[in-house]
């Protein structure tokens, strides 16, 4: 053999042009991976910093391999024969004799202690595999650190995921743009104001490193803020000017395409499709979107692992199975795959048919005894109904499609947290419809009774108003009685008793009728109607007529809410609280805010009534800090219902005690709040932990506007800001005052003044 004898020992490896952030998590796993396995694959997507991870291992691990550490890097490396030849030139080994290249690398090699980093391996893959296979087995002393998009799939080898930068307030990625920025723009001035601004560049940013440097370039000449706002355009926004480096980590889109090029037609095909979707699927689901004639089902899982191999797609496993999910980089590139294929508004179609079926199933059990586990899996998909909608808004033709499904989550929206977004996609929406027909009747009644969940009645009684003509002339009896139910709890609002009573039991016979299961809930509306004309007889019965024809927890909840108060006008304060506190563990199982935020109130009143003024003081704050999360306030006839409990408690306590108790229990959030009021948890009391850190100016802004109520996106039209970058917002401010809601977010800066 005409090669050199042995390798050079000692280091072979390219020195640090820039410092080395973070990782310190995944440095030591690979170190430990690296002690007990002798082939170690680095796998991740492009630009996620596998090279830089595995380079800073290896100089780490240097005296572990005293024959020598090489690195071979195979990105300029077209053809797979070659391969070879450039793990042989690492290790200065040259072979004039015409053997196979392998088995004279491994009689070179030997026995001897050495480290081998092959980098960038994914596009000769299987050359690197039958290479790697072979020294591994002919050269005991030997070790493999590869970085490649997907596995090699060789015998003992180990896999090490590298997962992108962690993001947040002072997290690796923040750390590592700054660093960046400040040595691409000496002149860089970044201060406290633009903390949360950097996070949410780095969040949007996927908190891949290469994208994070990409656009620490781009702060030479625009401001954080005007960065984030053009991100929309990652791919053209994204660029490393001058001739150095590998072109495809010269730009973002370089980086995806690398990768976009190495699949098969399946695959990308599978990617494109797939990138409708706003978050994880799981295999059903993509099945349903994904899946046709180009695309058979029986290949999908194929399809999905091939993406899975090649760091495209995540996988989250859990107690219901498999889901897969992209990045956001990801996504972006595959969206644009899929425009440029022809296939978007067939995909588009298809996805919105499929969030259309979950969302009717949802529905139908939305008043029966599945309307929890209904509510669950409407949340679990939040994020693709809002694409959905989206959808249908700017296509013409869906929007009708799309104003069906948002009036179908009618109680999802309301009872799970959504009401603002609810009350918003349907305004649009009955915008783009503004003919009469079945959707839109249904859609004016649901946006009405959307905004009295809001205590909006004003807003309200037009919509229910025009709900009722158009039923009327459709003959659509069952969205007639949910109209004119709608309309006599408007008149409740209003405090018009008399006009209440006639129009909800109207309602009542209808929905008798119609055999409509939303009668169970008219009755307790009757109920509280009667409760308050003081005719405690009448309402215990309405209550208890909706107890008994109830089939889900909502109804029976509200209905027992009732009986409470009728218990507690009627001078029995125990009893009271017994039934308060059972319909508000319903209410916390189904999770309705408003609901929720009426039982804590009526504890409030049921602990004012037995005596305990400290308790009913911290109640009292707990519910308004619930209804602000609603966001809604207390009906004004409630209010003046319960003026005589309150007014007792607060003479009992004096005003400074009053209003201590009050803001203990106002900065708690939802769930301490109902711990307090079961009595559950007795620390739940303990007010909110003090500020470890100044809010920058915005950031207070931000904070006297969610005191006011309002949500990210009335937030982002206040300050003109993205209602992405308004989320991220409240989230600093959340970790840098130490809380956990917008409650306490609230009550603090209620308290600065």
């Amino acid at each position: 053999m005409g090669g050199r004898a042995a390798p050079a020992a000692g280091l072979r490896l390219p020195a640090e042009r820039s410092s080395f952030v973070g990782r310190r998590a995944e440095l030591a796993r690979l170190r430990g991976l690296l002690a007990g396995s002798r082939l170690v694959t680095l796998v991740g997507p492009g630009g996620v910093g596998k090279t830089r991870l595995a380079l800073r291992v290896a100089d780490e691990l240097r005296r572990s391999f005293p024959d020598g550490v090489a690195l071979a890097d195979l990105t300029a490396v077209r053809d797979p024969a070659l391969a070879a030849a450039q793990v042989a030139a690492a290790f200065d080994v040259r072979d004039s004799t015409g053997r196979w290249l392998p088995a004279s690398l491994a009689d070179v090699l030997g026995e001897r202690r050495v480290l081998l980093v092959l980098d960038n391996c994914e596009h000769l893959r299987d050359a690197c595999a039958v290479l790697l296979d072979a020294l591994t087995s002919a050269c005991p002393g030997l070790s493999v650190l590869v970085t490649s998009r997907t596995p090699l799939d060789l015998p003992g080898e180990v896999l090490c995921a590298v997962p992108p930068l962690p993001v947040g307030a002072g997290s690796e990625a923040v750390e590592l743009l700054v660093q960046r920025a400040r040595a691409a723009a000496p002149g860089l001035v970044l201060t406290p104001e633009d903390d949360d601004t950097l996070a949410e560049l780095c969040r949007r940013l996927d908190g891949i490193p290469l994208a994070i440097e990409l656009a620490a370039v781009r702060l030479r000449t625009l401001t954080p803020a005007e960065l984030l706002d053009r991100l929309d355009d990652r791919f053209g926004l994204l660029r490393r000017p001058g001739p150095a480096g590998p072109d495809r980590h010269r730009t973002l889109r370089a980086t995806v395409e690398w990768s976009a090029d190495l699949l098969g037609e399946r695959e990308r095909l599978l990617w494109a499709r797939a990138a409708v979707f706003a978050g994880d699927v799981d295999l059903a689901a993509a099945a349903a979107v994904c899946a046709d004639d180009g695309l058979p089902a029986d290949d999908l899982l194929d399809a999905i692992g091939g993406l899975v191999d090649a760091s495209l797609l995540t996988v989250v496993r859990n107690g219901a199975g498999s889901r897969f999910g992209m990045l956001e980089t990801v996504r972006a590139f595959g969206r644009e795959l899929l425009a440029a294929c022809g296939q978007e508004a067939a995909v588009r179609r298809r996805h919105r048919e499929w969030v259309t079926r979950l969302v009717a199933d949802a529905a139908a059990d939305f008043l029966g005894p599945g309307q929890v586990a209904a509510f669950d899996r409407l949340a679990a998909v939040h994020a693709e109904l809002g694409g959905a909608l989206e959808h249908c808004l700017r296509t013409p033709g869906e929007e009708a499609a799309g104003l069906s499904v948002a009036a179908d989550a009618w109680l999802y929206w309301a009872a799970r947290g959504h009401l603002g977004e609810g009350r918003r996609r349907l305004d649009l929406l009955l915008g783009a419809v503004p003919a009469p027909g079945p959707e839109r009747a249904r859609g004016l009644l649901v946006a009405g009774y959307l905004a009295l969940v809001a205590t909006d009645p004003e807003t309200a009684v037009p919509l229910l108003e025009e709900a009722v003509r158009d039923a009327r002339a459709l003959d659509l009896p069952a969205e007639d009685a949910l109209a004119t139910q709608y309309l006599g709890q408007a008149a409740l609002f209003r405090g018009d008793l008399p006009a209440a009573d006639r129009l909800l039991r109207a309602a009542a016979a209808g929905h008798e009728a119609v055999g409509a299961r939303a009668g169970a809930f008219c009755w307790a509306d009757v109920g509280v109607v009667a409760l308050l004309a003081g005719d405690l007889g009448s309402a215990d019965a309405a209550f208890g007529t909706s107890l008994d024809s109830a089939a889900d927890p909502w109804t029976r909840s509200h209905a027992l809410w009732g009986q409470g108060l009728v218990r507690l006008a009627g001078g029995d304060p125990g009893e009271a609280t017994r039934l308060e506190e059972q319909a508000l563990r319903l209410m916390r199982e189904v999770d309705d805010r408003s609901g929720v935020a009426l039982c804590v109130t009526a504890l409030g009143w049921t602990a004012a009534a037995r005596g305990d003024p400290e308790t009913a003081a911290r109640l009292a704050g707990a519910a308004e800090a619930v209804w602000r999360s609603v966001p809604a306030r207390q009906p004004a006839p409630l209010t003046a219902m319960g003026a005589h409990w309150t007014a007792g408690a607060r003479r009992a306590l004096g005003e400074q005690r009053w209003a201590a108790r009050y803001a203990e229990g106002s900065a708690l959030e939802r769930a301490p709040a109902v711990a307090l009021a079961l009595g559950e948890e007795r620390a739940a009391a303990t007010p909110a932990p003090p500020p470890s850190g100044p809010l920058t100016r915005r950031q207070r802004e931000v904070a006297d506007l969610v005191a006011q109520g309002l949500t990210d996106r009335e937030i982002a039209a206040r300050l003109v800001i993205s209602p992405r970058t308004a989320e991220s917002h409240v989230e600093q401010i959340l970790t840098r005052l130490g809380f956990r809601s917008r409650a306490q977010i609230a009550a603090w800066s209620a308290a600065q003044g």
